[in-house]
C-alpha cells in the first residue's frame, strides 16, 4: 500500500512540471536528440529524459537543461571552441604576449621574479601556472622565460594562424 501511494506521489510530481517530454521525442537539440521520456526525476526533483548525441553516444540527461541550452553534446565535443571563443582566446594570448609588466615588478620581465636572491621563472598558459626553474643570473632566466613561450604559446598560436 504505502509503495503504490510513493509511487503515485512520485508520478503526481513528474506531471506538474509545466510541459510534456513526450511532445519533444525525435526533436534535435544542438547536438543531441530526444529518444525517450524516462519518467523518473533525479535527487534535484529534475525530470530525467534519454538523448542520442551526433557522435552516437546515449546518455540520460536532465530535461530541462537541455531545453534551456545548458547542455549542448553528450560531452563529446568538450575542448572544441566555437568562433567567438577561439578569437577571444587568440586575442588575449596576442595581448599577453605583447604587455607590459606590473609597476611592482623588479626585474621588469613578465614571469621573472626574485626569491631569496634568486630569479625564478613561471609561465601561465590556461590559466595553470607552471614553475620553469630557479636561475642565479638574470640573463639565464630571461632565456629560459622565452624558451618556455615558445614550449607554451607557439603550438596554441600556431593552431590558430592555420585556421
Amino acid at each position: 500500500m504505502m509503495k503504490i501511494k510513493k509511487k503515485l506521489l512520485l508520478e503526481r510530481r513528474i506531471n506538474m512540471r509545466g510541459y510534456n517530454i513526450d511532445d519533444y521525442i525525435e526533436k534535435k537539440f544542438y547536438h543531441l536528440t530526444l529518444i525517450k521520456n524516462l519518467r523518473k526525476i533525479d535527487k534535484r526533483n529534475s525530470k530525467l529524459a534519454l538523448f542520442k548525441c551526433d557522435c552516437g553516444n546515449i546518455k540520460e540527461i536532465v530535461f530541462t537543461q537541455v531545453l534551456n541550452g545548458n547542455v549542448k553534446t553528450c560531452g563529446c565535443k568538450q575542448g572544441f571552441l566555437n568562433e567567438s571563443s577561439r578569437r577571444e582566446q587568440y586575442n588575449t594570448l596576442l595581448k599577453i604576449n605583447s604587455s607590459k609588466t606590473i609597476k611592482s615588478n623588479s626585474t621588469g620581465y613578465r614571469g621573472i621574479s626574485i626569491i631569496n636572491g634568486r630569479y625564478r621563472v613561471r609561465i601561465q598558459v590556461n590559466k595553470k601556472s607552471f614553475h620553469v626553474g630557479y636561475f642565479d643570473i638574470l640573463e639565464d632566466a630571461i632565456k629560459a622565460r622565452k624558451e618556455a613561450e615558445e614550449k607554451y604559446f607557439k603550438p596554441i598560436l600556431d593552431k590558430y594562424d592555420k585556421s
